[in-house]
């Protein structure tokens, strides 16, 4: 699969960034972002149900539309692809995972401290309407459950983190906060909000300190995080992509291996590291 010189310059290397997108959770049948619109919601506009602003318009629509995708996610397993990146934090010294993806299969899979650049769709946050933000008299109270802002004066300061836990992603009137009333919301990056800086910043020092970077299923067509693998190529680090088709960083890397990732890391991974 790999010319013996670079099999050999990945098995010194002690610090490792994979980094994953919408094509490894394919395989465990998650639909992408666009295949999500189909059946029930075949007629939606993204727009109408993946912004903030749809959600200040109409927040059970919103909440629905994400109820119905995680319905089809919680059916979704690990695949071998996700079992394999597991396994190889315990071979290698240090692996980090960065994933776009927000299903949550990677650490179903066993991985640990993965960054998250979208979000989690099963964790929940509070919505801060920003146009209703400061239009009363007096300043936001941040609540000390949610870390929100309260949509009331004051905080119930006997509800507590098993409250808010209780919440799920399920069917049903959009939840809220138990001690400050605010609406709460999946977790996840929508249209027009920025990524959370201190995930991409961690995300940024993962490439940029690596030996090595293998880039699994992402189509790299979505700034600022298509430019995670270019910051390993700068450093010199050796960058694997495995992808069905081409992209704009096959031509760059070290090596580009056209398939399917629960086909080819776990064979990938055995060869190099046994």
């Amino acid at each position: 699969m790999l010319d013996p010189s670079l099999r050999q310059r990945l098995q010194q290397t002690k610090n490792i960034t994979v980094f994953t997108g919408a094509g490894i959770s394919a395989e465990s049948g998650i639909p992408t972002f666009r295949e999500r619109f189909t059946g029930l919601w075949a007629n939606t506009d993204p727009q109408e149900v993946a912004t903030p602003e749809a959600f200040r318009a109409d927040p059970q629509r919103v909440w629905d539309w994400h109820v119905h995708l995680a319905g089809t996610v919680r059916r979704a397993a690990p695949n071998a692809g996700h079992r394999a990146i597991a396994r190889l934090q315990e071979a290698v010294g240090r692996v980090t995972v960065i994933t776009q993806n927000i299903d949550d299969l990677h650490h179903a899979a066993g991985s640990r401290d993965v960054l998250e650049l979208h979000g989690n769709l099963f964790r929940l946050a509070p919505f801060v309407d920003e146009e209703a933000l400061f239009a009363g008299e007096r300043g936001p109270l941040i609540c000390h459950l949610c870390g929100g802002y309260a949509l009331r004066d004051d905080c119930d300061p006997y509800a507590g983190r098993e409250d808010l836990a209780c919440l799920r992603l399920e069917a049903g009137p959009v939840p809220r906060c138990p001690a400050c009333g605010a609406l709460l919301r999946p977790d996840i990056v929508w249209f027009g909000e920025p990524l959370d800086p201190h995930v991409l910043g961690a995300a940024f020092e993962a490439a940029d300190a690596c030996d090595a970077l293998i880039c699994v299923g992402s189509s790299l067509e979505v700034e600022p995080a298509a430019s995670i693998p270019y910051r390993a190529i700068r450093r010199g680090a050796v960058v694997i992509e495995i992808n069905p088709a081409p992209t704009s960083l096959t031509e760059h890397a070290d090596a580009g291996i056209q398939g399917n990732a629960s086909a080819v890391l776990p064979e990938l991974f055995r060869e190099v590291w046994g």
